[in-house]
């Protein structure tokens, strides 16, 4: 038993580790891998939604969502390879942008698997729904708010409950990403 511990011992003692300290990860790549990971999880809300609502039946609709899908993890991409500083950090960060392509590419596998149903526009409200509370602290992820409800008039059978409340969440996702640009544009100007 003691040899065994004094042959592990001496094993690891023998290799350097290969791990990045906390000291050299720098804030701009965690941020942006955290902006990625929010993303990631806000676009799979956005791809359940459109899934259940039955809009991949058609095949352009679900390339052009995966299209869109694909642009921040490349941003994300070119942001880590210009921001890692050890192999450790810059093979977490391409799984993690691997990951992240893999997740915007699944609407392609889910074409054609669900036709429309009746309560479509109530699935894109309430995946719109839940997004909204996200985009009150990431003003940006409103898009995605904007984009659902759009989806959700444009359902030929829509209640008019529902078609109040979608008029309702979309005019608060365009407040809140109004009132981002306007804060945004403040800070360049005062730059």
């Amino acid at each position: 038993m003691q040899k065994t511990s004094i042959v592990l011992l001496s094993s690891m003692v023998a290799f350097p580790a290969f791990a990045a300290s906390s000291t050299v990860m720098t804030n701009n790549s965690i941020l942006i891998f955290i902006a990625l990971m929010a993303f990631t999880c806000v676009n799979a809300i956005a791809q359940a939604s459109c899934y259940f609502a039955g809009l991949y039946v058609q095949k352009s609709v679900s390339q052009k969502h995966v299209t869109l899908s694909l642009v921040f993890p490349l941003i994300a991409l070119i942001g880590f390879i210009a921001e890692y500083q050890s192999l450790a950090q810059f093979i977490l960060y391409l799984g993690a942008v691997l990951l992240a392509f893999g997740a915007a590419l699944a609407p392609l596998l889910l074409t054609n698997k669900k036709v429309p149903c009746m309560q479509s526009a109530l699935i894109l409200l309430t995946g719109a729904i839940i997004i909204l509370p996200l985009s009150i602290i990431v003003a940006p992820i409103s898009l995605f708010s904007i984009v659902l409800c759009h989806l959700a008039l444009k359902q030929t059978p829509i209640a008019p409950v529902a078609k109040f409340s979608t008029i309702l969440t979309l005019l608060t996702s365009y407040g809140l990403f109004g009132y981002w640009l306007f804060q945004l544009f403040n800070q360049i100007s005062v730059s």
